[in-house]
């Protein structure tokens, strides 16, 4: 969880900028419980990555602010002009770039931010963007409809199925969305990503 000086700047800038905090919300907390629900499984990140998670999960939007084109690039735009507090210029990056690859095309070297970056950064910015990227498409109508998801990971056919708690039957919206925004994530963590409901 976020310090009180890091989360103190990573609200203060949301206020400032988002339009949506509730959606932000929504994407903080299903892309976190991915990532804590598939720790030990397909990842060992520690507490310092799931800050950066968490940061740029809930600033993704704020390039809205600017324009609805193109707004994942302006997001990460903004959060390096923001420089929030208690972040490193490094993982002000690495934030930035979650934010940048919420949507849109995955990271390559032909971009020219993601290319500056060392190559463990590289790694580890991929990773943390897909759970941002997939959790983002879970709230694809932003109304909150999936309020709680499982993993169970099958390491013979590398299936993770990813069990969501629907509040409402059709959720078919979200689910088209996260079939179209799950690639990153497959990619990265050598998974097929299969849904069930509950």
């Amino acid at each position: 969880m976020l310090d009180t000086i890091k989360l103190k700047s990573i609200l203060f800038i949301l206020r400032k900028y988002e339009l949506d905090s509730d959606h932000s919300n929504q994407v903080k907390k299903l892309a976190l419980s991915l990532f804590d629900k598939t720790k030990g499984v397909l990842h060992d990140f520690l507490d310092n990555e799931r800050d950066l998670l968490e940061a740029g999960a809930i600033l993704h939007d704020i390039g809205y602010y600017t324009s609805a084109k193109g707004h994942h690039k302006n997001s990460a735009k903004i959060i390096k002009e923001e420089k929030p507090d208690g972040f490193s210029d490094e993982e002000i990056e690495i934030i930035a770039n979650i934010a940048r690859y919420h949507r849109g095309k995955m990271p390559k070297e032909s971009h020219e931010n993601y290319a500056a970056l060392s190559e463990s950064t590289k790694v580890l910015t991929r990773k943390l963007s897909a759970f941002v990227r997939f959790a983002d498409a879970l709230d694809n109508s932003h109304l909150s409809l999936v309020t709680d998801l499982d993993c169970i990971y099958d390491f013979y056919s590398q299936n993770l199925f990813v069990i969501l708690k629907l509040n409402m039957p059709d959720c078919s919206l979200e689910i088209n969305k996260a079939q179209s925004k799950k690639d990153l994530f497959e990619e990265e963590f050598k998974v097929k990503i299969k849904f069930r409901f509950q």
